[in-house]
């Protein structure tokens, strides 16, 4: 992740390497606020309609949620968000058409999953948004032209390998395919 910095003993995305959980297990006095659940989603896509509904839901049931333009203060530099994952006990990655433009998406997903990996008590429920799991697990259709678009930049070329396994992975998750037309997906929040 860009501006990472990589610390004995830990895995490049903050993971303890002996299976512990590195800000999981906060120290005497530590006041970092953990989460509940943290939402991954492609803001164009989803957040006035979905993600909206989803947070108000998750938080009046007394759920913490991070959602980025609530918890991100202003200034604060995107690439911290590999923080949050890190104090998250569930991931929601809401997986919508534009989701793999993103590589921010596509950072914190493979974040999300690396983190599991090591510590598999932690949930990822996916939620695939107008998209077929299928396709997001094998880089089919429309998804697979997108990667394509990453492959061709050279800055990327080592990352793509990573978000294409890590979306094979999450492909094969339990999670929840929804509809986006006319905005039915909507009537399924309820907590």
């Amino acid at each position: 992740m860009e501006g990472a910095t990589e610390e004995k003993g830990i895995c490049s995305h903050g993971c303890g390497a002996d299976g512990t959980e590195t800000s999981w297990q906060a120290s005497q006095g530590d006041d970092e606020q953990k989460f509940d659940v943290f939402l991954s989603f492609r803001g164009p896509d989803t957040r006035k309609g979905f993600i909206a509904h989803l947070y108000d839901a998750l938080v009046t049931s007394g759920i913490s949620t991070f959602i980025d333009n609530v918890n991100l203060e202003k200034g604060e530099r995107v690439n911290n968000l590999s923080r949050y994952i890190e104090r998250s006990r569930m991931f929601v990655p809401i997986i919508s058409k534009g989701y793999v433009d993103s590589k921010w998406c596509l950072r914190e997903i493979t974040k999300m999953v690396e983190c599991w990996r090591v510590k598999p008590r932690r949930l990822i429920i996916p939620v695939f948004f107008g998209v077929e799991p299928s396709h997001v697990g094998n880089q089919k259709g429309r998804l697979k032209r997108k990667f394509q678009r990453h492959e061709n930049n050279e800055e990327l070329k080592e990352e793509v390998s990573d978000w294409k396994n890590t979306l094979h992975e999450v492909g094969k998750i339990s999670g929840f395919t929804l509809k986006d037309a006319n905005g039915y997906a909507l009537s399924h929040i309820s907590l």
